[in-house]
């Protein structure tokens, strides 16, 4: 273990300064480069990792040091490995800095070294302990332990005395109690609003009720405004992580290309909460809207509906008046504290995708209906966290699915409309091949939520499965548009480029992806689809024996398959040693279907879809993609895409530039 007072002063990093006492890491190999701020939470993290260099630290370990003890969930650590990973500019599957030791802890790669005396700190201040870090505006600062022997509430009954009323009330609520602006500049001259970054709340001056609110008024706001017309919010995953940067409103405005931003400040005073929110222009840096709100600590629900409504009124003043008329309020939330903190926790973990964090999110939202079983959102959470698990394990897509229907259904009968649980209905019809059907739920999820990046990332892969594949470019754009810091997003939109042999595009968004975090992706072949467009034989050939050597299977057949597809005059030869393997069981019909789009074989290709599982459809892309032009030109295919149901969604919602109907035929090209 390292000396302690060196590692908490400041040391080195490879190529970075690490400062503790300042928050700020510092790029050395790069003369212009400003310091980088993060949390206090996440510097814990970092400087624990660091004080036992070299050791594996267990989950169980961060959370003693950093935590002080205290339960906090999977969530909480993981969230500050993710920031980590993403300032350090580190990729979890080839770590340079933290690697991670599987359902165990982390362990940090490069060994620190003490920087020399850092100029205004004193040796007394350097040697001196250093207390627990500060409390910061995250998921995992809400638990307030309870103090035994007190006659004081505990956190959970506080946080059960805040509950206040739901959104379904917002406006109502407004108009009763929201205060004259302290100070406002919305005029006839402000610039319209259409694009809004809400991010969390600063909570610096907070220190026990009010730490709580940062991140949950700007949920709350957020979930509010995804549901006002031709007003785009832009995605919770961006907004985290440039408040974990602590970037600037005006400069994370301008990041993402947004007209203006919303942020605000926490303070408390002696039984009471006060809460300030601002909207800024990005452009000018002009504040447009300004309100400050005092309340009782017992009513922060309540302050948060009032915010949220509050700054619905103001934008709705900057929007055309038909723009306001469409407005819609939010379907209703939780009353139950608890309820609510619980289906955050699943959100965040349906965004990370993966096994792991799939299941937590189905453990999370399942205890958040169990808390109220009136919950619609949870019940349409779980159904999401359901239809997704199958493409990241081993589970049943049959047993998954049904468990997502029954969530919906159960969503549809509390919330009494079909349209909060559509992207999930959606999704759920697109993987039974209910083309006609999904197609129809995905538009009426995106009427109801616009500004929802999930549901667009979702309903471009069904239309990418139906071949329009411009057009799924064009939704996955809009998702990206919403939440660029979206690891999913980008790696949907790498795959789509993929298939549209833009490989330079492509593979800098597969890059993306990973950078923010995407440590398991549902179609790994993609990946070897890209090094085989970009000539890196090596590195595919191994991502090859690596996908089926996991399956104890044969891999004679790599090498010889890569150079037939380099040189077409060995394909004959190549092809009859794939069938031989298949034969034998050596390799898995996914990766020979694949192979056969590749090296021509249109019959087998086909054969070999049709042979797959219903739960591979998200296989149906490559077909369309500029490698399967070959077999897209083969007069069965037509009657393959009759088979599939294809002509019918064609005929009602346009057929994609590939295909046409040549009398009673389908021709593609």
């Amino acid at each position: 273990m390292l000396h302690r007072s060196w590692i908490d002063t400041g040391f080195i990093l490879a190529n970075w300064e690490i400062r503790p006492r300042h928050g700020t890491l510092l790029r050395r190999d790069q003369m212009a480069a400003d310091p980088v701020r993060i949390e206090p939470r996440v510097m814990a993290v970092l400087t624990c990792l660091a004080r036992h260099t070299g050791e594996v630290v267990t989950r169980d370990e961060l959370c003693a040091e950093v935590w002080g003890g205290r339960v906090v969930s999977d969530e909480a650590l993981s969230r500050c490995i993710s920031l980590l990973r993403h300032v350090l500019a580190d990729d979890s599957r080839e770590p340079r800095f933290i690697r991670t030791i599987a359902r165990i802890g982390y362990t940090l790669v490069p060994v620190p070294e003490p920087l020399t005396a850092i100029a205004g700190e004193s040796a007394d201040e350097s040697s001196a302990p250093v207390g627990p870090p500060a409390i910061v505006n995250s998921l995992e600062t809400r638990a307030v332990p309870k103090v035994q022997g007190s006659t004081s509430l505990s956190g959970r009954s506080r946080r059960l005395l805040m509950v206040g009323v739901g959104s379904a009330v917002l406006i109502a609520l407004a108009l009763a109690y929201i205060l004259r602006p302290v100070h406002s500049n919305v005029d006839a001259v402000s610039p319209p609003v259409t694009h809004l970054l809400v991010l969390p709340f600063d909570t610096s001056e907070a220190r026990g009720f009010g730490r709580d609110v940062g991140v949950e008024v700007a949920d709350e706001i957020a979930d509010s405004l995804a549901h006002v017309e031709r007003l785009q919010i832009s995605g919770r995953t961006s907004a985290d992580a440039l408040a974990a940067e602590h970037t600037g409103a005006v400069e994370a405005g301008r990041k993402l290309g947004v007209d203006a931003v919303l942020n605000g400040e926490v303070a408390e005073r002696p039984g009471q909460i006060k809460v300030t929110a601002r909207l800024t222009a990005t452009k000018d840096g002009r504040v447009l809207w300004t309100q400050t709100y005092a309340r009782q600590a017992a009513d922060i629900f309540t302050a948060q509906n009032s915010i949220a409504a509050a700054v619905v009124h103001e934008l709705l003043a900057l929007l055309e008046p038909e723009s306001a008329a469409g407005a819609r309020g939010g379907e209703q939330n939780t009353r139950d504290p608890e309820a609510y903190q619980l289906y955050l926790r699943g959100a965040h973990q349906i965004r990370l995708r993966g096994e792991d964090s799939l299941r937590r999110a189905v453990d999370l939202f399942s205890a958040a209906a169990r808390r109220d079983p009136t919950y619609a959102r949870a019940e349409v959470g779980l159904a999401y966290a359901y239809v997704l698990l199958p493409s990241y394990s081993n589970e049943d897509p049959a047993e998954m699915d049904a468990l997502a229907e029954k969530a919906v259904a159960s969503a549809d009968r509390l919330s009494h409309s079909r349209s909060l649980g559509a992207g999930a209905r959606a999704y759920l019809d697109f993987m039974r091949r209910q083309w006609i059907e999904a197609e129809t739920a995905f538009r009426t999820a995106i009427v109801a939520d616009p500004n929802n990046p999930d549901v667009r990332q979702m309903y471009s892969q069904l239309l990418a499965a139906v071949g329009r594949l411009d057009a799924a470019l064009t939704q996955a754009r809009m998702a990206q548009e919403i939440d660029p810091l979206a690891p999913v997003v980008a790696d949907r939109l790498g795959i789509l480029l993929l298939w549209l042999g833009r490989d330079a595009e492509a593979a800098s968004n597969r890059a993306l992806a990973r950078e923010l975090g995407l440590d398991e992706i549902s179609y790994p072949e993609t990946r070897i689809l890209l090094e085989l467009h970009q000539h890196d034989d090596v590195d595919a050939a191994e991502g090859l024996r690596h996908l089926e050597g996991a399956l104890h299977r044969s891999d004679d057949w790599v090498e010889p398959t890569i150079d037939a597809y380099r040189h077409p005059e060995k394909r004959p030869a190549a092809i009859q040693l794939l069938d031989r393997t298949l034969a034998s069981g050596g390799i898995s019909t996914r990766i020979y279907f694949g192979l056969m789009v590749l090296l021509e074989s249109p019959a087998r290709a086909l054969r070999a879809f049709a042979a797959l599982p219903s739960s591979d459809i998200n296989y149906l892309e490559l077909l369309f993609s500029v490698d399967a032009a070959a077999v897209r030109r083969d007069p069965a295919f037509g009657e393959f895409t009759r088979k599939m149901g294809l002509e019918d969604y064609w005929d009602r919602f346009g057929w994609p530039a590939a295909c046409h109907r040549e009398t009673s035929k389908i021709a593609c090209h």
